[in-house]
């Protein structure tokens, strides 16, 4: 019986070890999820989606390198006694790069890089979107100085995530690093990305 019982365990912790990969394994992980988004200077956080897909390569059993681009839509709320509510509306294409470090089978922690290029900037009211490029270009012919928001961001993304059956839970959160408007108080990306994807094995 106790032979019986330490082969099924063996047997279970194989299963459970090669869900989360060895070393050599490439692995294609299309994913889906919700942001929490902030600016440093915001009034509030606002909830929005993120997308894309992730490649992860086993470098050994417990670590792995992972890239991908993920369209993320991001942003603040601001309620403003001069200018009224309003949201800014920020998408990204951003590209995380990022080691993977499993503590425990299918549970890893993470950290890396991700640079990300700006593709949308408005700014919402109730009743109308602005285009927040040309509001700035409009600011800048009035003080006859440049005044830009920047399309290039650059943040720090740690997290956690928890892989069973191929499903992977990722929780990380992105720190961004880039001055978002050339004048002016700085302001930053602040990001809690919480995503759902599924590992898909390549063969290389």
């Amino acid at each position: 019986m106790k032979r019986i019982v330490l082969f099924t365990a063996i047997l279970m912790a194989t299963i459970v070890v090669k869900a989360q990969g060895e070393e050599g394994d490439f692995t294609i992980q299309p994913k889906v999820g919700i942001n929490l988004s902030s600016l440093s200077d915001a009034d509030k956080a606002i909830v929005e989606v993120n997308f894309g897909f992730e490649g992860e390569y086993m470098l050994t059993d417990n670590l792995s390198f992972a890239a991908g681009v993920i369209v993320s839509n991001q942003g603040a709320k601001y309620d403003s006694s001069s200018a009224g509510s309003y949201t800014a509306d920020l998408d990204y294409a951003n590209v995380p790069v990022v080691l993977n470090y499993y503590v425990l089978p299918g549970l890893a922690i993470k950290a890396g890089v991700q640079p990300g290029f700006r593709v949308k900037a408005k700014a919402k009211t109730d009743g109308a979107s602005m285009d927040l490029d040309e509001v700035y270009s409009s600011i800048s012919k009035l003080i006859g100085e440049e005044v830009k928001i920047s399309k290039f961001d650059f943040s720090i993304p740690v997290g956690i995530s928890y892989e069973y059956k191929n499903i992977v839970l990722d929780a990380r959160y992105n720190w961004g690093l880039i001055k978002l408007v050339n004048i002016g108080d700085a302001f930053y990306n602040r990001v809690f990305q919480l995503t759902l994807g599924y590992k898909l094995n390549i063969d290389l």
